[in-house]
């Protein structure tokens, strides 16, 4: 069935208030047309226009209006909710915005500037896939980059590295699910010269390595940006059960590997970092491993792993079966001013106000153990 276009709601932060009715949107964007998928992926922008409010950034993969399946990107303003800018898709079956996301300040120029990844369809593999760095002052376009080869899904994740190399330059991390038999790849770029700092590779064929990467905060505490990135494919803990690695900014080195505790577990579809939550001085990480049974078929579990020791502080688990609990999982800041940073985690096929609104689809390949999830 064609998917229906979307709705996006933005919300100021209510403290008490939990419902629709009591929490009302900021911002309501519609998507243009049927079938585009807007909102398939949403984050913040940074500061793209340097007015002190952050902005916002919202893919639509399978817009059409450059090119059939092309892609589009819209940049809105969280000032006042005008769009800033719209980036559209110039290849067909490019998908351009599957991801999107704030690249930081790349030029140095005190604006945040924008990253954005078109990984090409599932069903082509003809294209690499291919990435692009814009410009938050003037919407133009800073970098571009494409993948090695046919099918590599290059731009399947795209993300701020922070300045990993600390040269005052915010740099930037590029995913490639699908390079060498689906081991899977990462790149870390300059932001200062579009130069490669790091090319990190997946361990095993259908990994999917580097399908969530990014920035790990500065988890030894040494100055320099570190790097996590997630193989949600890896079998060490047993098939598909995960596998996460965090890399030393300044060196490249690994820091820390976290495994899967059980097969299916999906162990690093979301890896991110979890900010400093026990305030010792360093980052610590947060992994969502979605389709742990620990409280449940599917309950879905999240791990937050200390920066500094690579410790277990804490585990937390779905309420029940089928709520997959931690596909996202994030830094939240210090919500409550207790100098201590939070976290927010999804369940999104939780039943407490009701039967799933959104429900699951996990695509496999003929292999059966690199599995693609959709929602519909």
């Amino acid at each position: 069935m064609k998917l229906k276009l979307l709705t996006i709601l933005i919300f100021l932060f209510c403290s008490t208030q939990l419902t629709l009715g009591q929490c009302p949107p900021t911002y309501i964007y519609d998507g243009e047309a049927a079938g585009d998928w807007f909102g398939q992926w949403v984050a913040s922008a940074g500061d793209v226009n340097n007015d002190g409010f952050d902005d916002f950034v919202i893919g639509a993969q399978y817009n059409n209006a450059g090119e059939a399946k092309g892609g589009r990107v819209y940049v809105f303003s969280g000032l006042t909710g005008d769009t800033l800018y719209v980036f559209t898709g110039t290849v067909n079956n490019l998908i351009f915005g599957h991801s999107v996301e704030s690249a930081g300040d790349v030029n140095n120029d005190g604006y945040d500037d924008l990253i954005i990844g078109a990984p090409e369809t599932f069903s082509l593999n003809i294209d690499p896939g291919r990435a692009y760095v814009f410009s938050g002052k003037t919407g133009d376009t800073l970098y571009a980059f494409t993948g090695e080869a046919s099918g590599d899904r290059f731009g399947y994740n795209v993300a701020s590295a922070g300045d990993v190399n600390n040269d005052g330059f915010d740099d930037f991390i590029i995913g490639a699910i699908d390079n060498n038999s689906d081991r899977g790849r990462a790149y870390v770029f300059s932001g200062k010269t579009g130069d490669t700092l790091y090319v990190f590779s997946g361990e095993a064929d259908f990994d999917g390595f580097g399908s969530p990467s990014g920035s790990a905060g500065d988890v030894n505490n040494d100055g320099y940006s570190d790097i996590i990135i997630g193989a949600p494919g890896n079998d060490s803990g047993g098939i598909n059960a995960g596998r996460v690695y965090v890399f030393s900014g300044k060196t490249g080195d690994t820091l820390y590997v976290f495994t899967g505790e059980a097969q299916d577990d999906r162990f690093g579809l979301w890896a991110s970092t979890a900010g400093d939550v026990n305030n010792d001085g360093f980052d610590d990480i947060i992994v969502g491993a979605f389709n742990n049974d620990a409280a449940g078929m599917d309950a879905g579990r999240a791990y937050v792993f200390s920066g500094q020791t690579g410790d277990t502080l804490y585990i937390f688990d779905g309420e029940a079966a089928g709520d997959q609990f931690g596909l996202l999982a994030n830094a939240a800041g210090d919500v409550n001013g207790d100098s201590f940073d939070d976290l927010i985690i999804g369940a999104y096929l939780n039943d407490a106000a009701g039967s799933d609104f959104w429900k699951g689809v996990c695509l496999f390949r003929k292999d059966r153990r690199h599995a693609y999830n959709f929602w519909r």
